[in-house]
């Protein structure tokens, strides 16, 4: 132990150490070739197997390919299941890339904690992933929907300091420059963000992101505006070559082909939890615009809101609040900024809610509002250039309940509705006319809709209403007691069942058969999903026979077979509510090429449509009415749906 003392006192500046200190020069050869294996052998175990000992799955190729199909058609909780089967995998060449996306599935269905960890576990499993910096996004996104924006903003100001793509570092500064507009990002915050990031490049993200974040609102002139100050302040920036394409000041992704062409606004969800309905409406937008030769320039305002609820300031009146930047401060500003930019006519939003904001701004201005989905009624009663393409709850309940008691004859009735201003309207439109035209109501009650799951002591109360109709025995008449709960009750005539989804009417339908009512299921539009009929079992098919329900749709539309087919070819999936932007597109597009040339022309022109073969189905509008009043009544029958004919009609007995 001697020499161990003798050479631990520290050595002066230019003394030379010990000979002895030094091995040998075979051993420090020797010492090489260890460093050498051992690095081949170690380095593959650290990074768990990307480089070299991963194997090949075809199994593993499959099943992630399931949940990357999944994940793009919104079924996200379908999508985690197949991701969690991969994991069990030996590691693969999906394996980073199932992390990754079992992440953003998380993130998509609201788990932001759950998002954050998956992305976690990438970051320590997968140390040379190539999405190590999508990681990072994903973290930071899912801190800020858990209102923890200083831990966002330095995920994203993280990014801003590494080699992350350049692409990456674009969306990072996007974020970046909305938080700090809108004061979520504190001057301590910036302080560490400029030592971590560089003031300079720091200060280069924040333009360029808010000239990115104006471009995806669709704010034409702001962006322009913002992407000028970019250029005139940056010089050779990091950003410079994105910037490049922006060209003269024209968004990249709307340029103006002809300064001269009319321009049509879309008030709908580009971002957030509703922007695949937002996209869906756009893209049957974009196809009748294509099949016309694009004679309108469109121009989008997002009603929606990218990474959860992340507002944006604006200098109109101050900036835009959190609570308020996803509701419906958005669609007023959204439609306001429409009207600056010229717009002929305006199409959306989605809800009820958000309809009646933009019926205002647009009523004002005498545009023409065209609502594709929304059903509340009234909304044509804020302004005389609104136009609803959907049928309004009380039109529906109005021709339901002549046909219900009319034509069927059906005199004892029940309905089943929802418990929301939709199921309120339908439930006493429906009970005026059945009762007007002498049938009775025996039984009505409510329901959560999307909520309510067990409908026992619904359907047991209906059993009694029934029971109590069938009228008294003979005295004279021995008759043996039938256990009541064994009984099938046939004095109801009709059931009414209003949903608001396919879920609930599948939840319903069984619920008749099972309880033994013999009655004739009445019900709204929502009972057809073709799609989701077939998926069913036989066994459940057969609960939805002889359901007869209204619907603006038509059992076989030329219009719509060839418009799923054409959308099919284009976007290489099944339409939902695309049909809805393809018809009102199509509608204003006809009435442009018929000479009406400006908004006060256009909505002149909208009160005259009267039957209008839409791919969506029928549509009817008048200048009293401005909701879509063309109904028909269809019946389901194996499986598919057909017109209702003479044949449905009651049989006649012989007159004595």
């Amino acid at each position: 132990m001697q020499w161990r003392k003798k050479y631990t006192r520290p050595l002066r500046c230019g003394q030379p150490r010990p000979r002895a200190f030094f091995p040998s020069a075979a051993l420090q050869r020797m010492a090489r070739y260890l460093c050498v294996v051992l690095a081949a052998v170690l380095v593959p175990n650290f990074a768990e197997g990307q480089a070299r000992t991963w194997t090949y799955s075809a199994d593993a190729e499959k099943i992630f390919g399931n949940a990357l199909e999944a994940y793009r058609q919104g079924r996200f909780d379908e999508a985690i299941n197949h991701l969690r089967q991969l994991a069990e995998f030996p590691l693969n060449q999906r394996s980073s890339a199932g992390q990754f996306l079992l992440g953003k599935s998380l993130y998509r269905l609201g788990h932001f904690a759950e998002a954050i960890d998956a992305a976690l576990v990438l970051q320590r499993r997968f140390p040379i992933s190539r999405y190590l910096p999508n990681a990072r996004l994903l973290i930071g996104d899912s801190f800020f929907n858990s209102k923890h924006h200083k831990e966002a903003a330095s995920q994203y100001g993280r990014l801003l300091a590494t080699q992350a793509p350049l692409g990456i570092q674009a969306q990072a500064a996007e974020r970046l420059a909305a938080m700090a507009w809108n004061g979520q990002i504190k001057e301590r915050e910036l302080l560490r963000l400029r030592q971590a990031v560089g003031a300079g490049r720091l200060r280069e993200a924040l333009l360029y992101g808010r000239a990115r974040w104006y471009q995806r609102l669709g704010w034409q002139e702001k962006t322009a505006a913002a992407r000028q100050t970019y250029r005139d302040s940056v010089a050779n920036g990091i950003f410079a070559p994105l910037a490049a394409v922006w060209g003269g000041g024209q968004s990249a992704s709307h340029p103006r082909a002809d300064s001269e062409s009319p321009r049509l606004g879309l008030l709908l969800p580009v971002t957030g939890p509703y922007r695949r309905i937002g996209e869906e409406l756009r893209e049957g937008v974009q196809l009748a615009n294509r099949e016309a030769g694009s004679p309108f320039e469109l121009v989008v305002a997002d009603t929606g809101v990218d990474y959860g609820n992340l507002p944006i300031g604006t200098d109109r009146g101050g900036d835009v609040s959190e609570s308020s930047a996803s509701g419906l401060l958005r669609v007023a500003y959204g439609a306001q900024q429409l009207l600056d930019q010229g717009v002929v006519a305006i199409v959306g939003p989605l809800f009820s809610s958000s309809s009646v904001v933009a019926a205002t701004v647009a009523g004002r201005a005498g545009v023409p509002l065209l609502v594709p989905l929304a059903q509340q009624s009234g909304l044509d009663s804020l302004g005389h250039s609104v136009f609803q393409l959907s049928t309004v709850p009380k039109t529906q309940a109005r021709l339901l309940g002549e046909y219900a008691t009319l034509v069927l004859g059906l005199e004892q009735l029940v309905i089943i509705s929802p418990l929301s201003d939709y199921g309120w309207d339908f439930t006493r439109e429906f009970t005026h006319i059945a009762e007007r035209n002498g049938g009775q109501i025996a039984h009505s009650d409510w329901y959560v809709p999307n909520k309510t799951k067990d409908f026992r002591l619904v359907f047991e109360e209906i059993r009694a209403a029934g029971l109590a109709l069938i009228p008294p025995p003979d005295t004279l008449e021995v008759v043996a007691e039938e256990p009541t709960e064994d009984k099938f009750i046939d004095t109801i005539d009709g059931v009414v069942v209003v949903v608001e989804s396919f879920a609930d009417a599948k939840t319903i339908a069984p619920q008749v058969h099972f309880h033994r009512l013999q009655t004739q299921v009445l019900g709204n539009d929502f009972w057809w999903d073709p799609e989701a009929i077939q998926q069913m079992r036989p066994g459940e098919r057969k609960n939805f026979d002889g359901v007869i329900f209204v619907s603006a749709r038509q059992a076989e539309s030329a219009a719509a077979r060839s418009f799923v087919s054409t959308f099919r070819k284009q976007f290489r999936r099944n339409p939902h509510y695309a049909a809805a932007g393809y018809d009102a597109t199509h509608l204003l597009i006809d009435g442009w090429e018929q000479g009406h040339r400006d908004p006060t022309a256009l909505v002149e022109w909208l009160t005259t449509v009267r039957f209008y073969k839409g791919a969506s189905g029928v549509i009817s509008l008048s200048p009293d009415v401005r909701s879509n009043s063309a109904l028909t009544l269809l019946k389901i029958e194996r499986d598919k749906v057909r017109s209702l004919g003479t044949g449905d009609l009651p049989k006649m007995g012989a007159v004595e």
